[in-house]
């Protein structure tokens, strides 16, 4: 379905479409393969939308 974002899950790991960019969990760091949602929020591929730490929430990681 044009327009929709596919939706993953942790059975199928494989899920989700191709990664955008990456992604790091605001939460605990983690760094995932997200694509960027209609929102603008960022979603890790191959997972239920979460990290391993629970959070949901992720930002661009950021040079130092």
């Amino acid at each position: 379905m044009k327009g929709q974002q596919p939706k993953g899950n942790r059975e199928d790991p494989g899920s989700g479409g191709e990664p955008q960019t990456f992604g790091q969990c605001t939460e605990c760091g983690t760094i995932y393969p997200v694509q960027t949602v209609r929102n603008g929020e960022l979603r890790p591929v191959g997972t239920d939308g979460t990290c391993s730490c629970g959070n949901d929430e992720f930002a661009s990681p950021t040079e130092e």
